[in-house]
């Protein structure tokens, strides 16, 4: 874990990030850009480390949409050529996750110059890949150091800022099921974590008015906020207290996106609107009260393990073996090990509410998102009603946690 990560967050970015590579002797770089990210900040980087003397070599990423998948590794990967470079990447989601990836695998050192505020893995370890058609999140390492300018985040478009702010909004659900699963599914837990990214949720939401008018100092929280998350990440090596099921309802549809060959959606964007869903099943849970808790557990049967392997092989025909590992716990549960788990969820009644308690009403949640710009319905982006209900009903099945999608099935929450 790499917990000394530089963030500098201001103005004049550029010329800090040739002061910190001139510092630390990076004489060779690779500067990792697309179309859109080259205007935004690449072009002006390359005029300032070529006038600084740097060795330079550019990797210019082309196509309407830029995924971290095997085609746009090995693009990187021809541009770097075999000598020792220090990777910089200039963008956002993808752009980062593919120079992580790479620069990883490399045995190179990468360094992260976001031009919009979008998501939050600048500082994580991780790379969300889409490898063989399955979203997965590859561990890799963390930049050495982020910088963050100000004036270009600013001027990003506000789909992209919109966008950063739904997945910090989504830490609502990620944090309550990540509570969940420690509870219920013996997860690990770290409080101190938990803490903090609790408190840097709230920051953006208190700055949320300044983000939807890309104010500097909006911007300025914001982008604090999913540095805080990606370090969060880090502290556990392990994506859980950013990561939930309004994620996994994300990765379904983006993967879906992908197979099809549609036009990508924003990670951020989808992690928003899938929020708000969520968000209605922590109040269907509120609702809840113990007795009808204790008669829904009693009619609770735990479905057969055949009947899981089957729509698992239905509904992801190309990557049923990759679902079935990621399910192997769940798919071992005995009749005796289903009625423990019951027996948990009555026991720990009292603290599943109070986490309940903890996510905001799912209207609350759309008129946050909509007063950054952002939009709270997954049909705004072009899915179907079918496709989001597909979306809810098999998303749970792509990680082995205990989310609320998991504990809505097993007491009979409304999901669809």
């Amino acid at each position: 874990m790499q917990d000394d990560i530089l963030v500098y967050v201001g103005h004049n970015a550029g010329a800090q990030l040739v002061d910190y590579c001139q510092a630390h002797h990076f004489d060779r770089l690779l500067l990792v850009f697309d179309e859109n990210t080259y205007a935004a900040a690449g072009q002006r980087l390359v005029e300032q480390l070529t006038a600084a003397g740097f060795d330079l070599k550019t990797a210019m990423l082309t196509g309407p949409e830029i995924t971290a998948d095997e085609r746009n590794f090995v693009q990187v990967l021809l541009a770097a050529g075999r000598e020792a470079r220090t990777y910089v990447a200039v963008g956002s989601g993808s752009i980062t996750d593919i120079t992580r990836f790479v620069s990883f695998h490399t045995g190179a050192n990468f360094i992260s110059f976001p031009t919009a505020a979008s998501v939050d893995g600048f500082t994580s370890a991780g790379a969300p890949s889409v490898i063989d058609g399955f979203k997965k999140t590859i561990y890799c390492h963390s930049p050495l150091a982020v910088f963050g300018d100000l004036t270009v985040l600013s001027a990003a478009p506000q789909a992209m800022t919109a966008s950063g702010f739904g997945d910090m909004l989504g830490k609502y659900i990620a944090l309550a099921d990540w509570q969940l699963g420690h509870l219920l599914w013996d997860e690990p837990f770290d409080a101190p974590t938990f803490a903090r990214m609790r408190a840097t949720l709230q920051n953006c939401v208190d700055h949320a008015p300044a983000i939807g008018q890309a104010t500097p100092e909006g911007l300025r929280a914001l982008f604090d906020g999913l540095i805080e998350s990606g370090l969060c990440m880090l502290a556990i090596n392990n994506s859980r207290p950013a990561s939930g099921a309004e994620h996994q309802i994300s990765h379904y549809l983006e993967m879906k996106l992908i197979r099809e060959q549609r036009p990508a959606v924003l990670h951020g964007a989808k992690v928003g609107a899938a929020s708000v869903i969520a968000a209605g099943w922590y109040q269907q849970l509120r609702r809840l009260s113990r007795a009808e808790l204790l008669d829904r557990l009693e009619a609770a049967v735990l479905p057969s393990a055949s009947a899981h392997i089957q729509t698992i092989e239905a509904v992801f025909p190309a990557m049923a073996d990759k679902v079935l590992a990621e399910q192997h716990q769940f798919l071992s549960l005995s009749a005796a090990d289903f009625e423990q788990l019951k027996l948990k969820i009555a026991a720990h009644w009292d603290e599943i509410q109070h986490i309940a308690a903890s996510v905001p009403a799912p209207e609350q949640l759309a008129a946050l998102l909509q007063q950054v710009g952002g939009q709270t319905d997954l049909m705004a982006f072009g899915f179907a009603q079918s496709e989001v209900d597909e979306a809810v009903k098999y998303a749970h099945y792509l990680r082995n946690r205990f989310n609320i999608d998991r504990l809505g099935q097993v007491i009979g929450l409304e999901m669809g």
